[in-house]
C-alpha cells in the first residue's frame, strides 16, 4: 500500500512540458504575410533564359542562403505583396503595340491609334519608350501593375507637354492642369493603369520611361534571401524590400564583373550611387520603410543575375 501511494506521489510531481510562440516567432509570422520560394523563383527564370535564347551558369554568393531560419527583427508595416513585377508579355523584347481598349472618359482620346499597350520584356522591370506627337494631339499608354509596387514614370518632350495618370478605377491622380512630366508612387490598385501625354502647339518628339518594382519577400522565419532575375544586355533591373531603421543590411550581386548596384529609400535617401559602382555593401538603415535596390547592367549579352539581401 506505501508504495502504491509513493508511485501516485511521484507521478503528480512530473511537469509536462509546455509549448509557447516568442516574440520574434510572432513578428516573423507579421513580417512574412507573403512568400516566396526558391524553387518558384528558379523556374521563372528558366523560363525567361529560354525566351531569351540563353543558358547562363548561375554563381554562388555570399550571402547566407534562405535556408538558415533566422528571424527577423522587424515589425510590419503595410506589406508590398505582389508574386511578380508586372504582368509579362510574351515576347523577349519591350513592345509597345496597338490594342482596341475601353479608355477613361476624363481624356477624350477618339482615335485608336493613339491608344497602346506597354508591355515589359520577360525579366525586366522598366521600358523606355519614343515616339512624336503632332501640335496639340494626347496619346494613351496603358500598362498592368500589381498593387504595393512602385512605379516611376519619367517623360520628356516639348517645354509644354505633360502626362495624366488615371487608375484602373478612373481616379486621376495626376491631370494635365498640374503641368507634371513625372510621378512617383505605390500602386493603389492591381489593374490597367493610363499615362496620358499632351503636347501643346508644336510638333514633338519624346520618350517616355516607366519602371515597376520587382518587390522581395523574405520566406516565413528567415532574415535573406537570393533573388534571381534574367537582366538583358545594358538594362536595370528594379527590386524594392522593406526594413527597419537601425537594421544592417547586407547585399551583394552575383556575378560582379559588367554588374553594378544603387540602393535609396523612396523618399529619395541614397545610400549607394550608381556612380560608386559597388557589387557589394553591408551597412545600417538609416530609416524605415521600403528600399529601392537597382542592379545596372554593363555587359553586352543578357546574363542571369543573382542579388543576396540580408536583413537583421
Amino acid at each position: 500500500m506505501i508504495i502504491f501511494l509513493l508511485s501516485i506521489l511521484a507521478a503528480c510531481s512530473i511537469q509536462l512540458p509546455t509549448n509557447s510562440v516568442s516574440e520574434s516567432q510572432t513578428q516573423v509570422a507579421l513580417f512574412a504575410d507573403a512568400t516566396s520560394t526558391k524553387g518558384a523563383a528558379e523556374v521563372l527564370v528558366q523560363m525567361t533564359l529560354t525566351s531569351m535564347g540563353f543558358t547562363p551558369t548561375p554563381t554562388s554568393t555570399s550571402i547566407p542562403p534562405t535556408a538558415t531560419p533566422v528571424p527577423p527583427t522587424a515589425t510590419p508595416v503595410p506589406p508590398t505583396a505582389t508574386p511578380a513585377p508586372t504582368e509579362v508579355a510574351t515576347t523577349t523584347e519591350p513592345s509597345v503595340t496597338t490594342v482596341p481598349i475601353t479608355v477613361p472618359t476624363t481624356v477624350p482620346i477618339t482615335d485608336p491609334s493613339q491608344i497602346s499597350r506597354i508591355q515589359f520584356a520577360l525579366g525586366t522591370t522598366n521600358l523606355t519608350t519614343e515616339g512624336k506627337l503632332v501640335a496639340n494631339a494626347t496619346k494613351r499608354y496603358v500598362f498592368w501593375a500589381d498593387q504595393n509596387q512602385y512605379m516611376e514614370i519619367a517623360f520628356k518632350g516639348s517645354s509644354n507637354a505633360y502626362i495624366a495618370l488615371t487608375s484602373p478605377s478612373r481616379k486621376e491622380l495626376v491631370n494635365f492642369d498640374q503641368k507634371l512630366n513625372s510621378y512617383q508612387g505605390y500602386v493603389s490598385e492591381r489593374g490597367d493603369w493610363y499615362i496620358d501625354i499632351q503636347v501643346g502647339n508644336f510638333d514633338t518628339n519624346y520618350s517616355l520611361y516607366l519602371g515597376i518594382t520587382q518587390n522581395l519577400y523574405f520566406a516565413l522565419g528567415t532574415y535573406g534571401m537570393n533573388a534571381m532575375a534574367a537582366l538583358p544586355a545594358g538594362m536595370t533591373h528594379n527590386f524594392l524590400a522593406w526594413a527597419r531603421q537601425g537594421q544592417t543590411i547586407n547585399l551583394s550581386v552575383s556575378p560582379e564583373d559588367n554588374f553594378t548596384l544603387s540602393i535609396q529609400h523612396v523618399n529619395g535617401t541614397v545610400l549607394v550611387s550608381k556612380a560608386e559602382k559597388l557589387t557589394s555593401f553591408e551597412g545600417v538603415l538609416p530609416e524605415t520603410g521600403d528600399y529601392i535596390i537597382d542592379i545596372v547592367s554593363t555587359a553586352s549579352v543578357p546574363t542571369m543575375i543573382t542579388l543576396g539581401i540580408y536583413i537583421k
